[in-house]
């Protein structure tokens, strides 16, 4: 489990999270040092993963929000814009998504849920 620090007294547990650099020593990851954070949205988290956790996230300055859905096997790309989150990129299953930034990876939706 990845403790986020977003403020404070904020703390959240992301599904996935890309930083610059990580102290295993330490008992939460700070969001400055946060280039990319994910969810999985379930059923049961939907709400929270689409609203209550991107607005945290970006109010928090982290520049890139990836939201895997888990029912329908699409992945959503967000960038940070002021204090909201604007879609770059949708891939669906079948599909590769080429992240160039913040970090290089190769995503097929269909390999991140069981």
């Amino acid at each position: 489990m990845i403790n986020l620090r977003l403020t404070a007294v904020r703390i959240l547990n992301p599904d996935l999270v890309v930083a610059t650099e990580l102290d295993f020593e330490a008992s939460c990851v700070p969001a400055d040092a946060v280039l990319l954070v994910g969810e999985v949205a379930a059923p049961h988290t939907a709400v929270i993963d689409r609203v209550l956790k991107p607005h945290l996230y970006a109010s928090a300055g982290i520049e890139w929000y990836l939201l895997v859905d888990q029912e329908s096997l699409t992945v959503r790309l967000h960038q940070r814009q002021g204090g909201h989150y604007l879609e770059r990129a949708t891939t669906k299953r079948g599909e590769v998504l080429e992240l160039t930034e913040p970090v290089r990876a190769t995503i097929r939706p269909e390999d991140l849920v069981p």
